[in-house]
């Protein structure tokens, strides 16, 4: 029995919102309250999206490991894509 299509497009939205989520938390914790920079925001933000990928892959209700590569890609491109937008804002 497989998943119905409007179940697969809240996985999927949830696993975007999860990927722009942990980008903001990554860049507002760790940059902003801690002082880091640089590696660290990068794997708090990567740390933060692997979670997101579980959860868009439990919120999905399969059974099966199959979905979490499409999962894990809206996620990570998600937080990857945002990352980029607000590196791009700064002078740097």
């Amino acid at each position: 029995m497989g998943l119905s299509v409007k179940r697969q497009s809240i996985a999927a939205l949830l696993a975007i919102c999860c990927g722009l989520l942990s980008t903001m938390i990554a860049v507002e914790v760790i940059g902003g309250y801690l002082s880091m920079e640089g590696m660290p925001i990068v794997y708090g933000l990567l740390g933060l999206s692997a979670v997101g990928t579980l959860v868009s892959n439990r919120c999905s209700r399969t059974s099966s490991w199959k979905s979490v590569p499409l999962y894990g890609a809206l996620t990570f491109g998600s937080s990857i894509l945002l990352f980029l937008y607000l590196f791009s804002l700064t002078a740097a």
